[in-house]
């Protein structure tokens, strides 16, 4: 039995995380903050702690004599005005677990980075691996920044022998609950066939269980100072649209938006953010929407036992709890 702390453990993977390494018999630290909404950890019988990432001085009475600290607390958004608060969670947050896990000497950091991190495909013919340099800075995506910018902290503390850490890029997590994430309104508009265009590109599914597996595998026998990518299956937003439209028994979205059209509205939502409008959506929503986000996880799968099932299956639990839980027709 492992004492260990859960960072994010109140949200859609960290509360899965958390029940795994429960089922597993370790003694479970979830750092909360005090208002935080703790509904995903309802029943679930692990230990909270009242902290922050932001706060430093939280971070050390927390990881007071912990073996292991997974890192998953994070902001995910797409609007410039939200930039601040990425680069303070994902950036300085992550900078501050590191200096707290080097002081305390924990035996090692698993930090929960993402596909963002390695960047994207404009083309579908590029398919990412841990090697692929990064190749959209230029784009300058406030999450794809912070986060490429925070694992790269947790690579550098590693070579530098001040941590043992590894590393986990997972894709689009599908399962049980993941509905109640603010980044899947789009999907639930198709499940309740809602939605009547999709855009061009592509996304890679992976299922909540596998990413939980791949991440207790790496705990256990990833490399230190390794990153590994936990990903699925390749699709376009197309077929995915049309797999979550098929499980819930609606018409999937017919019309493709012209990749023009997207980032001209993009535009203009930046512009209206700026005059303290809410925009459709913003210049980040319309580059991630029409870039190909497809990887391989040959490299988990070899070295972790990583064992992703088929799209179509993470999907189903997906859109079974929105019908268990009323936001589709049975």
């Amino acid at each position: 039995m492992k004492k260990v702390l859960v960072t994010g453990a109140n949200g859609f993977l960290g509360s899965w995380l958390t029940k795994a390494l429960l089922e597993e018999g370790h003694d479970v630290y979830a750092l909360v903050r005090p208002k935080s909404d703790l509904s995903e950890l309802e029943g679930v019988k692990c230990k909270y702690v009242h902290g922050d990432v932001t706060d430093v001085h939280s971070l050390l009475e927390a990881t007071k004599g912990m073996d292991t600290v997974f890192h998953l607390a994070g902001v995910i958004a797409y609007k410039k005005s939200q930039r601040a608060l990425m680069d303070k969670v994902n950036v300085e947050g992550t900078a501050n677990v590191i200096a707290v896990c080097r002081e305390h000497n924990v035996r090692r950091l698993v930090y929960l980075s993402s596909v963002v991190a390695i960047g994207a495909g404009y083309t579908p013919d590029q398919i990412l691996n841990e090697e692929s340099p990064y190749n959209i800075a230029d784009l300058n995506l406030g999450y794809f920044e912070t986060k490429h910018q925070a694992e790269t902290l947790v690579k550098s503390a590693c070579d530098k022998n001040e941590i043992d850490a590894v590393m986990l890029n997972p894709s689009t997590i599908y399962g049980r609950g993941d509905a109640k994430k603010g980044s899947r309104k789009m999907q639930v508009k198709v499940a309740q066939g809602k939605l009547n265009f999709y855009t061009s590109g592509g996304v890679n599914v992976v299922a909540a269980e596998d990413v939980v597996a791949g991440i207790l595998s790496a705990w256990k026998v990833g490399r230190k100072g390794e990153r590994y990518i936990l990903s699925g299956e390749n699709i376009l937003i197309k077929d995915l649209f049309a797999m979550i439209a098929a499980e819930a028994g609606v018409k999937p979205p017919k019309h493709q938006l012209p990749d023009g059209l997207l980032h001209a509205v993009g535009a203009v939502g930046d512009f209206m953010e700026k005059i303290g409008m809410k925009g459709p959506l913003s210049r980040e929503n319309a580059y991630t929407a029409t870039m190909y986000h497809w990887f391989d996880s040959s490299k988990a799968q070899k070295e972790l036992g990583f064992t992703p099932r088929p799209a179509r299956e993470a999907i189903h639990n997906s859109v079974q709890w929105m019908k268990d839980h009323g936001l589709v027709a049975k």
